[in-house]
């Protein structure tokens, strides 16, 4: 607490009493704008109050000598703004306040003896009011469409979002590492501290507005590179209101893939539901609002796995409540707070069920996981407002993994040239994993005047992500990595007991060893504050002025320090209202993000999450089988110098304490029009990042070696391993980005966005399935693996040339009969790129006759090699369209009955849009002066679809062709 109070009177001493209210996790947005009268004269003294469904009470301000006036802090919602002064008409305007953005509303008010006027909205569209580029979604938007309902899935409707990831239930923004965006519901940050996808924290019924930023990001914001998805839920109000709901499921609604119905595999007809409610309502009338919500499900979901293309069936239980309270205690100040928990148990699942070939690698986990949080928003006389906030998530693996045992057999096997789970469940259920986080936010704001009109914020965060669990890797703390035997048809081969049969080969098949410190701990502490200035330069001019600073901490068990350092980042932006009326803005950006400090990383030198591994190379005779008893003998892996390799956190491991997390310099210039007098808006942008800074891991002789004991295991000399930040790795990103939404008539709506990647290059991926944060050869023995080979430049993996969603909403009025809605969504993604590359090879004689030379006690671990540049080769692109009919129909007072029946890829769209990608080298190539042979021949399934994910999913998450889906409920 103590750093915590340093920071916050070091925020206040450089901002003096002119500061923001808004924290990370903006949770509302804000009205702006000027009074002039006839003659064009700023009007001082106009009352201007603001009133809403979504606001207890009214809210007041007074326009300035400028004219100026402001309401910050609004929820958002649809609002009245009346202006009054007398000896003028009373003016009044109906708006619509999006979450996280700004409404400039410009009012001329006439003398007074003439009509009260009410004006429909002609404010700038809050998407270009800003120079930030990204979107908001409200919830009647995502329920009038077939789409997905979850935080990941609304957020792909927004430009520079791609899925194309290593892992499900990601997000990559412009091109960014998929673990380095932020993820809040409330205020509240939800990632997984991994991976960084949103964990299910809400009911999907709940979600009131998306917000998703992707560019021009301010400093409030920060512990990111890639972008930002900010949600909030609803908060109950003056009249009691609800919904219920039951989805429909079926798994046979779903049309198998290619994949399944080359093994006749038919997905069953099981008839299951998920319901959802909601309640909310008053307590007392502007003063105290409650709001409720829950969800359960218990689904059965047919899965196939890859290679062997055995259908399992996981049964998913998911239970889920929120309740939230909104209390106005006093005129303008207001105190709010939430809880939501889910608890969640899956049969035949996996940590890596990806990369999982059998089914005795399945196990059944619970998933514990909560949230709570608590706010406070006030207003100080005319100028002032404080806000804070308090939170924190806690959340669980239960039972993931095998059970601890002795039996050697009991080990998971792991395919070199596939890189698939078999014989046996991955981790162990002995050291439960836990992910949580604590979030402490204040700010301040005040508005002034000074060549100009300024809004200017300041305020700080704490964060700490916390991980427990030493990762233990094995029920056994061994993992064999050796292939398995196939059939003629390519396929695993299976003994009597229906086991896969592994291979056993002399100098290629290879065992880890992995002793963790279970119950361990790793804290990464981030203490921030920051300053942001918007300044109305005059009617025209206006300049966003921000900069960030960040303190990070990250200390393990036994007070082991990764890293202690700091950083500041500038965020800065210029707008220019070309005709002054709103209608063509220019922005231009640039801004730097400090990313985020990934546990892996930063926490590479700590027992959290890093077992110690021994690793070491088969020696025995050749042989298969589960009952061969050489490939199964310890003793045939002999731990000595040229036959291993072994990493030890506590004793080999180290970490540069100045080490930074990736740094991200980002440049935009957008214009944005607005169309018909407000009917619609466009906007086209250029986005420009370049990424340094980036943390490798480095093993070369200057940096030494340790006498390793690992486990009672005297390993001897080990090379030791440092974490540091490099120049050598590098990724360059640019794009255009096209959004814009119009609406044709008073029912019907168009909107759409394109992003067209023309760069998106590199030497360093930084992220791998089931690998957030891994490293590269980038460092490691370098007189024996060279750029060319180990780390070429060229297309990252995430590369994505072309991507497109572009939807249509048409709203049949059918008077008292109800209403009657249509909708389309069209999803286009150009194709994967991949490498030529042949996975896991071991060092070659000739590497090992360099390294000895060099002076090096032990060797490195298998390595992939590249042949060309990366990402050179491209997988062929799709489209898919789908569609929503949704009825509903009043009966009594609001309540009103509805159905909602969803298609995803109509037109059934089956194509292979990826395939193995397996090489291997090619024998009758000569060998080059690494020993590496020169050439390669694709693997005996290359370009066959081995898995579900070859083909287009009807939305994230889910595999198989057209699917259909039906929800009925009511809502009132």
């Amino acid at each position: 607490m103590r750093r915590l109070t340093i920071f916050l009177l070091l925020g206040l001493m450089i901002c003096g009493w002119q500061a923001t209210a808004f924290a990370q996790g903006v949770q509302t947005g804000t009205i702006r704008g000027t009074v002039h009268d006839e003659q064009g004269l700023a009007v001082p003294g106009v009352t201007v109050t603001a009133t809403s469904p979504a606001l207890q009470g009214p809210r007041t301000a007074v326009s300035d000598n400028t004219g100026g006036y402001t309401f910050p802090n609004l929820p958002p919602g649809l609002y009245t703004v009346t202006f009054e002064l007398s000896g003028f008409a009373t003016v009044k305007r109906d708006t619509n306040v999006a979450l996280g953005l700004v409404v400039d509303q410009n009012v001329t008010m006439r003398a007074a003896g003439l009509a009260e006027t009410v004006q429909v909205v002609a404010e700038t569209p809050a998407p270009i009011a800003t120079p930030i580029i990204g979107t908001n979604i409200k919830h009647d938007e995502v329920e009038a469409l077939a789409t997905p309902r979850t935080l990941q899935g609304i957020a792909t409707l927004a430009p520079s979002v791609s899925e194309n990831t290593p892992n499900g239930g990601q997000l990559a923004i412009n091109g960014a590492f998929a673990f380095d965006n932020i993820f809040m519901i409330n205020g509240v940050d939800v990632n997984d501290n991994l991976f960084a996808n949103p964990q299910n924290l809400f009911i999907e019924d709940a979600i009131e507005e998306t917000q998703v930023l992707t560019s021009g990001i301010s400093a409030e914001y920060g512990r990111f590179s890639g972008g930002v998805v900010n949600a909030i839920t609803k908060s109950g109000g003056n009249r009691f209101s609800g919904s219920g709901r039951v989805n429909l499921l079926n798994p046979a609604w779903t049309d198998e893939t290619p994949f399944e119905k080359s093994r006749n595999i038919t997905r069953p007809s099981i008839n299951q539901q998920t319901y959802e409610g909601t309640f909310g309502g008053p307590i007392a009338k502007d003063h105290l609002w409650f709001f409720s919500a829950g969800r359960y499900a218990g689904v059965d979901n047919p899965q196939t796995i890859q290679q062997t293309g055995i259908q399992v069936i996981q049964n998913d239980k998911n239970k889920r409540g929120e309740l939230k309270l909104t209390g106005t205690f006093a005129k303008n100040h207001t105190i709010a707070g939430g809880y939501l928990n889910n608890a969640r148990t899956v049969s035949n699942t996996s940590g890596l069920f990806g990369l999982v070939a059998d089914p005795r690698s399945l196990i059944t986990r619970s998933l514990p996981n909560a949230y709570y949080y608590t706010n406070y928003k006030g207003v100080f006389g005319a100028d002032t407002l404080v806000e804070a906030q308090y939170s924190q998530r806690h959340f669980e693996f239960q039972g993931d993994g095998g059970a601890t045992s002795t039996n050697i057999l009991d080990s998971p096997f792991f395919s070199n040239s596939l890189a698939l789970v078999y014989n046996a469940p991955y981790f162990c259920a002995c050291d439960p994993e836990q992910r949580n986080n604590k979030q402490l936010t204040g700010a301040l704001t005040n508005f002034w005047t000074a060549a100009g009109r300024h809004q200017t914020k300041a305020g700080f965060e704490w964060f700490r992500s916390q991980r427990t669990g030493g990762n233990s890797q094995s029920a056994t703390q061994y993992v064999f990595n050796t292939d398995w035997v196939t059939d003629p048809s390519g396929a695993p081969a299976k003994d009597s007991q229906g086991r896969i049969i592994p291979t056993f080969v002399p100098g290629e098949s290879s065992i880890d060893f992995y002793p963790a410190v279970i119950g361990a701990t790793l804290n990464i502490d981030n203490a921030s504050i920051y300053v942001q200035d918007h300044w109305a330069i005059n009617d025209r001019w206006s300049a966003d002025l921000g900069a960030r600073y960040e303190h990070v901490l990250a200390e393990s068990t036994g007070n082991i320090v990764g890293v202690k350092t700091n950083r500041i980042v500038p965020r800065l932006a210029a707008s220019y209202d070309v005709t002054g009326n709103g209608n063509h803005i220019v922005h231009v950006t640039f801004g730097q993000y400090s990313g985020r400090y990934q546990e892996v990383q930063v926490g590479g030198n700590s027992p959290v999450g890093n077992p110690a591994d021994i690793f070491s190379v088969y020696q025995g005779p050749a042989g298969q089988g589960l009952n061969f008893a050489p490939g199964l003998n310890i003793a045939n892996y002999p731990v000595t110098p040229d036959n291993a390799s072994v990493t030890v956190p506590l004793a080999n491991v180290f970490v540069d304490p100045n080490t930074k997390s990736a740094l991200t310099n980002e440049l935009t210039a957008s214009y944005g029009i607005t169309m018909n007098g407000g009917r619609g808006y466009g906007e086209a942008a250029y986005i420009h990042r370049t990424v340094g800074s980036l943390i490798e891991d480095f093993i070369t002789r200057a940096d030494g070696v340790t006498n390793v004991v690992a486990n009672g295991i005297d390993a001897g000399l080990v090379s030791n391993r440092v974490y540091r930040n490099t120049d050598i790795a590098h990724r360059e990103y640019d794009a255009m980005v096209f959004q814009g939404r119009y609406g044709l008539a008073s029912r019907w709506t168009v909107n759409g966005q394109f992003t067209l990647e023309l760069r998106n290059n590199g030497n360093y991926e930084g992220e791998g399935t089931n690998t957030p944060g891994a490293t590269s050869r980038i460092g490691d023995f370098p007189e024996a693996f060279n750029a060319a080979q180990f780390y070429p430049d060229g297309r990252l993996a995430n590369f994505e040339r072309g991507r497109v969603r572009a939807w249509s909403i048409y709203n049949f009025g059918l008077g008292r009969a109800g209403d009657l809605s249509a909708s389309g969504l069209w999803r286009y993604d150009t194709g994967q790129v991949y490498s030529i590359r042949v996975l896991n090879v071991a060092p070659t004689p000739q590497q090992r006759t360099i390294l000895r030379n060099a002076g090096y006690p032990d060797l490195p671990s298998n390595s992939n090699v590249y042949y060309g540049e990366r990402g050179s080769q491209t997988a062929p692109g799709y489209g898919l369209l789908d569609f929503d009919l949704s009825y509903n129909i009043p009966v009594v007072g609001s309540v009103r009955p509805w159905v909602k029946f969803d298609v995803f890829n109509v037109l059934n769209n089956e194509k292979l849009i990826f395939f193995n990608t397996t090489y291997r080298q090619d024998p009758s190539t000569p060998l080059d002066a690494l020993g590496l042979r020169t050439g390669v021949i694709p693997g005996p399934l290359f370009g066959q679809a081995t898995a579900q994910t070859h083909f287009p999913a009807p939305f994230g998450g889910a595999t198989g062709g057209r699917t259909f889906r039906v929800a009925v409920g009511v809502r009132f």
